[in-house]
This record gives structure tokens, C-alpha cells and sequence, in this order.
């Protein structure tokens, strides 16, 4: 008969294992984290927006949104299929080719260099 405090030892170390093993965080590869769950249908002022990506159903979110982000930090969902959303777009285009021509001077062209890094 093996003595009282082996046996102990071997239930503590089998416990700890299964403690660690159910506990291992679980990966999804390149599963997104931070999706759109639903978007807004108003308009957003342009003026606020420092830049944009596409969020693409299917690609580890339920919908496809267009989310800009802004000045504060913010990130705004829109539908991706509406006329307004593109011209916000096109705004923000514009204004970081703007702002790469003239080599990122100026408080809001720094803003946008420091996104695309």
C-alpha cells in the first residue's frame, strides 16, 4: 500500500492538470473581434472622421457595415450599399491624399499618419 501522502500528491497533480487544461484560452485564427452587430442609418457630419474600413460578412462578422472612426477615438458603423457612406468615403480619400502630398504636416494630417502605421 502506497503511503497517504503519495496519494495525495497524484490527486493534486492530476487536479492541477485538468485545472490548466480547461482553462488554455481557445484561438479562432484570424476571426475578428471587434464586428459591427448593427449600423446606423443617419448621416455623419465629415468633419468628425479620420479615416474607415470595410467590414465584410462572412470574414468573422454577421454584416457587412463600413466603419469610420474619428477624431475622439470613436468607430462608427454604417451600411456599407448607401450612397451617403460613399461619399463619406470618397471625403476621407480625399483628404489623406491631401494630407500624403504635403507630407502629413499639420495636427489632422499626423492624426491620419498615425492610423496608417
Amino acid at each position: 500500500m502506497a503511503p497517504v501522502g503519495i496519494n495525495h500528491l497524484c490527486v493534486a497533480v492530476c487536479l492541477t492538470a485538468v485545472i490548466i487544461t480547461c482553462n488554455l484560452p481557445v484561438s479562432f485564427g484570424d476571426q475578428a473581434l471587434d464586428c459591427c452587430l448593427e449600423v446606423g442609418k443617419h448621416p455623419i457630419p465629415k468633419q468628425i472622421l479620420n479615416g474607415y474600413r470595410e467590414q465584410v460578412k462572412g470574414e468573422g462578422c454577421n454584416i457587412s457595415a463600413v466603419v469610420f472612426s474619428t477624431w475622439k477615438g470613436k468607430y462608427l458603423c454604417t451600411p456599407s450599399n448607401s450612397d451617403w457612406v460613399n461619399e463619406l468615403k470618397n471625403w476621407v480619400d480625399k483628404l489623406l491624399l491631401q494630407c500624403k502630398k504635403n507630407g502629413f504636416k499639420g495636427k489632422r494630417c499626423q492624426a491620419m499618419k498615425s492610423k496608417l502605421a
